[in-house]
């Protein structure tokens, strides 16, 4: 991540947090998912040979759909006059892993060898909850190579409970014997 889109993101989170912090960051993912869904858009808001004026009436238009925050509005048009709205995914990105430190969550992404139920996911989440001592956002996938068990990334950390891994296991115990 660029030293910039880390500056702006820390100033956001900075005005926002703690009471707006979470729709801010929301609002934040809405207006990059928007510019990646279409790219006629985000060549209007980084183009700098369009008026920054004529870029703020666009994003007023924005706003006013989506309904954003008058903090994000004044965020997105800071952007816009200083022509660093393309920053604005890495700036999503780091708002929510700041945020994510503050607010004491971590998060994990999950495969399994199936969809897992609701009260599976619950029970995996406390149970990776205990295991970090942070409260656990799960990303969850499936993968049937896995065969059965679930594999849990949280940062740098792998939690490998699938049968694929225990047979692997097996047959190495197996061979060194």
């Amino acid at each position: 991540m660029s030293v910039a889109a880390s500056r702006y993101a820390k100033a956001l989170i900075d005005v926002l947090f703690p009471h707006k912090a979470e729709s801010g960051g929301e609002q934040l993912q809405r207006f990059s998912s928007l510019l990646s869904e279409q790219p006629d858009a985000r060549r209007v808001f980084e183009n700098p040979a369009i008026s920054a004026d004529r870029r703020k009436m666009l994003l007023k238009e924005v706003g006013d759909a989506f309904a954003f925050d008058p903090a994000i509005r004044n965020f997105l048009n800071l952007l816009v006059e200083r022509n660093r709205i393309d920053l604005i995914d890495e700036i999503a990105v780091v708002y929510q892993k700041i945020l994510d430190e503050k607010l004491g969550i971590v998060r994990a992404r999950v495969t399994s060898a199936f969809p897992l139920d609701s009260a599976q996911q619950r029970e995996l989440a406390a149970k990776l909850q205990a295991a970090t001592g942070r409260v656990v956002r799960m990303e969850l996938s499936s993968d049937p190579l896995l065969i059965g068990g679930v594999v849990a990334e949280v940062g740098s950390t792998i939690y490998d409970g699938s049968i694929r891994q225990q047979l692997r296991s097996f047959r190495k115990s197996l061979v060194q014997d």
